[in-house]
């Protein structure tokens, strides 16, 4: 059973808490706050990185692969990849 708590900043799995860096508990806070939503590459680096970052759209996709590692274990949603788009969480 997986659950985040936005007060404490922690997202817990099977009773054990998963280490997410803050920008990676806020990123998939914000996909399961709104299921089934696609946000886009760049939707999410507006809300999430510096507007003056030269950082590339790309870089999503590289947080993204960390979170699903992480998760890995977890049953009650997972992250999908909408081709062209971005990326979304689906409740199971």
């Amino acid at each position: 059973r997986f659950s985040m708590d936005a007060d404490e900043h922690t997202a817990i799995l099977d009773g054990q808490e998963i280490n997410l860096t803050n920008r990676e508990f806020n990123i998939l806070y914000k996909l399961l706050s709104y299921p089934k939503k696609t946000f886009t590459r760049q939707q999410l680096m507006d809300e999430f990185w510096d507007a003056d970052t030269d950082t590339a759209p790309r870089a999503v996709d590289v947080y993204m692969t960390k979170l699903r590692s992480k998760l890995a274990l977890c049953d009650d949603f997972e992250i999908r990849t909408v081709h062209g788009l971005g990326y979304k969480a689906v409740i199971k």
